[in-house]
């Protein structure tokens, strides 16, 4: 099975105009799409059903397309097209927080697009804001099978303590043993925020669901009170607020950071 389960930390820190940094233990979905209906039958606890423990719903994601009865595996497909102009036929598999006790939310989800042939095409990265419950992507291409290094500028209002002229640098390490993702906010030459997820993978199976449960028992509603808790603390230490601003678009694509760009090291 290509699907597995992934726990570790997440750590924000922020650089300016005051510091601030929390960490956090979670645990992620790593979801082969052509493999649902295995991973669902593992448990009863797993399924579709809409206060199931650990849920999986194909229109919790990119529901422009999915909302309209579009296969997930397509939406995606036909996202990455649009933006590289060519399509990733081989496993879309996405690393992302299953829907738990009937609560959906990710802050990010990614689709890691594969070739025919094994090879990684693409990253699609779909950002969810809070309040708003608004979606954006931005579509990575894949320079090789090895750590990816991408630069895109910021498009979308995720957080109303940073503003939208900021260019995102992020470094994605290949999904195996290990799984590590670094996004960082630049503007111009200075450091504003990163956010870096360091992972463990585990095999996918009745027991380890049974385990990531009691480990993770409300992973979703977890993140969406720690998201207000941080929130309230930046408040407290009289961070800046930015008006929310509509997207530019519905999506936008990455290019390959140049060598001499700084990128982290996972």
């Amino acid at each position: 099975m290509n699907s597995a389960l992934y726990s570790g930390w997440v750590q924000h820190r922020r650089f300016a105009p005051r510091v601030h940094n929390f960490r956090y233990r979670m645990g992620l979905l790593y979801l082969d799409l052509s493999e649902q209906e295995q991973v669902l039958a593992l448990s009863p606890l797993a399924g579709r059903g809409r206060f199931a423990p650990f849920a999986f719903r194909e229109t919790d994601y990119l529901p422009q397309l999915t909302g309209t009865g579009m296969r997930l595996i397509d939406a995606v497909r036909q996202r990455v097209s649009e933006a590289l102009r060519r399509t990733p036929l081989g496993h879309i598999c996405l690393l992302t927080q299953p829907r738990s006790w009937g609560l959906a939310f990710n802050p990010a989800s990614f689709f890691y697009c594969y070739e025919a042939d094994g090879s990684l095409a693409a990253i699609l990265c779909e950002v969810s804001n809070t309040p708003f419950r608004e979606r954006y992507h931005y579509v990575l291409p894949a320079d090789g099978d090895g750590h990816q290094h991408v630069a895109v500028a910021k498009a979308f209002h995720v957080s109303p303590f940073l503003p939208r002229d900021l260019e995102y640098r992020m470094s994605f390490s290949p999904a195996g043993e290990r799984l590590g993702i670094h996004m960082a906010d630049w503007q111009g030459d200075e450091k504003i925020f990163d956010a870096t997820l360091t992972l463990q993978r585990t095999e996918l199976t009745r027991a380890s669901l049974h385990r990531y449960l009691i480990e993770f028992p409300w992973m979703t509603g977890k993140t969406v009170a720690g998201i207000y808790w941080q929130a309230l603390r930046l408040l407290l230490k009289r961070i800046p607020l930015f008006t929310h601003r509509a997207a530019e678009g519905d999506f936008r694509v990455a290019r390959i950071a140049s060598k001499d760009v700084p990128h982290e090291k996972l």
